[in-house]
């Protein structure tokens, strides 16, 4: 469990000061995808326990819901499972709070399905994904491998029949392999049109408790249940803190909210499934690390000049909004010249950048721009952030900021790091 008080390595993250421990997002090339999309527009309901409405890395990431335990429409989570899934997919970005994720613009729907035990009736998830289905949501997340009680091998024909009308309806469906270690993906893959995921560690290597071979779509950061720190997956718990967890539920999200980005790009339905599979990293044939043969998701590739915004027309010549900041960037040079960022915008206005780091303002800038036209940031230091920035070079030191941008069209939140 993460309580609230910090490290001071882990404030050294700036914006999200449990960023470092988020292996999985750097796994996926989340942070590369943000410059193309953040998910904003895109609704991905939680099929699963419910949503801990309270957190204050979710409070403002969640949308209307149901709750089908309880037959009320305030979906709280008693378990912590369907919190934990959503902090994966959502949780709020540069909030000096917490946690990234993989789709920090996205709207969550709370469908809980599952009770504070974690066990639910397979009518109730069907009735759950129906609801998601006609109240909006663009992708359903189904983290229930193992949860919920299957007749045979795979989902019942009650729930397949509403994944089944959820794809018809355009809805993104993304469903976990299972916790087995089976031969195929324990939840029904409706004909190849869910996107079914398995489980790797950080290292990139199958996790001996996710099922794999038939059916599986492609693979996610899942954790590996080893001892030692930081080897499963961080999140957002139901107390407010921050619990690491290990499964293809974990994985499952990660896909979800790539789904997520896609949406807000315009890119939708069976055309987002596709692309996400198109675009997952080649991890080689199976072997003795790698047992899939099948991809590991990759948020920055399928990102990569997908659509021009949900609104955008099959031949519109409106750019996509790109957003660049080096990584590594010297200390004097920033003195000198401020932070440097490259930003085109989707539209007239301006690109508006703010490094922070514990919460207080190190640097800001902003620039008029105009629609494909690639303009270069200043980001000037606050006279706060000079008198750091001296006391470090002074030192010898290196110092980590996080870097907000907002143009219009993208939203990009990156962790760069100063060098003497």
């Amino acid at each position: 469990m993460y309580a609230c008080a910090l490290s001071p390595a882990a404030l050294a993250a700036g914006g999200d000061p449990l960023r470092p421990h988020q292996w999985g997002l750097d796994l996926v090339h989340a942070d590369q995808a943000h410059g193309v999309s953040t998910g904003s527009g895109a609704v991905v309901a939680v099929v699963d326990t419910g949503i801990a409405a309270g957190h204050p890395d979710l409070a403002g990431r969640i949308g209307p819901g149901f709750d089908f335990v309880q037959t009320d429409a305030a979906p709280q989570d008693e378990n912590g499972h369907g919190t934990h899934v959503s902090g994966i997919i959502a949780a709020d970005a540069g909030n000096g709070v917490g946690v990234d994720s993989v789709a920090p613009g996205a709207t969550l729907m709370p469908v809980r399905v599952l009770d504070g035990s974690g066990r639910g009736t397979t009518a109730a998830v069907a009735q759950g994904i129906d609801w998601a289905t006609s109240h909006g949501a663009d992708v359903i997340n189904l983290s229930l491998a193992g949860m919920v009680p299957l007749s045979g091998l795979g989902v019942t024909d009650e729930i397949g029949a509403a994944v089944e009308r959820a794809a018809d309806r355009g809805v993104v469906v993304v469903a976990a392999a299972g916790n087995d270690g089976l031969p195929f993906c324990e939840n029904g893959t409706a004909g190849g049109r869910v996107l079914c995921v398995g489980a790797v560690d950080r290292r990139g290597s199958r996790t001996f408790y996710s099922s794999f071979g038939q059916g599986l779509g492609l693979v996610a950061p899942g954790g590996s249940t080893l001892p030692g720190s930081d080897e499963d997956v961080l999140s957002t718990w139901n107390d407010g803190g921050y619990q690491e967890l290990a499964g293809t539920s974990q994985a499952t999200p990660h896909v979800a909210g790539v789904a997520a980005l896609l949406v807000s790009r315009g890119v939708r339905g069976q055309a987002a499934v596709q692309r996400i599979l198109a675009t997952a990293t080649d991890l080689g044939p199976p072997g003795p690390d790698v047992q899939y043969g099948a991809g590991l998701v990759n948020a920055e590739a399928a990102v990569e000049g997908a659509g021009a915004g949900p609104r955008a027309r099959r031949h519109s010549s409106t750019p996509a909004a790109r957003v660049r900041v080096r990584h590594r960037q010297t200390i004097r040079g920033v003195l000198h010249r401020g932070i440097r960022i490259s930003c085109l915008a989707a539209g007239k206005g301006r690109c508006r950048a703010t490094a922070r780091r514990h919460r207080k303002r190190l640097a800001h800038g902003s620039v008029r721009v105009a629609p494909g036209r690639r303009v270069t940031l200043r980001a000037r230091p606050t006279r706060r952030g000079r008198h750091l920035l001296r006391r470090t070079l002074r030192h010898r030191r290196r110092l980590t900021t996080r870097v907000s941008v907002r143009l219009p069209g993208g939203h990009l939140s990156r962790r760069i790091v100063l060098v003497p």
